[in-house]
């Protein structure tokens, strides 16, 4: 289930990249890029409510897939964050090594 819905997100989002891509300034239309007249593939005033309601869907779906694979990702109890017991660690004491020589002051300060 989880892989279908991941597959299906991932379509979504190449989707949603493309309506947004196919959309362009206010001042031009879908209609200007297949010859500038207004009896082109889409009419008038076609490009912009068809790729506005698709752009509304595809963002919609997006969503709502996002938050289905937040949800299924953490549903077995393991991955939640305030479900998990936090360790103690607590640092040994350094022992100071066998090798080293102590300072004395009698052996820095020599009057």
């Amino acid at each position: 289930m989880y892989t279908l819905i991941l597959l299906v997100h991932i379509m979504l989002a190449v989707a949603i990249v493309m309506v947004v891509l196919l959309q362009v300034g206010k001042g031009s239309g879908m209609g200007a890029a297949f010859g500038g007249s207004s009896e082109s593939f889409f009419g008038s005033s076609g490009p912009s409510n068809f790729l506005e309601k698709a752009t509304i869907v595809t963002g919609i779906l997006f969503l709502l897939t996002s938050i289905t694979l937040a949800y299924l990702s953490g549903e077995n109890g393991q991955n939640r964050l305030f479900n998990q017991a936090v360790p103690l660690q607590t640092a040994p004491a350094q022992a100071p090594s066998q090798n080293a020589m102590p300072v004395s002051p009698s052996t820095t300060q020599q009057k």
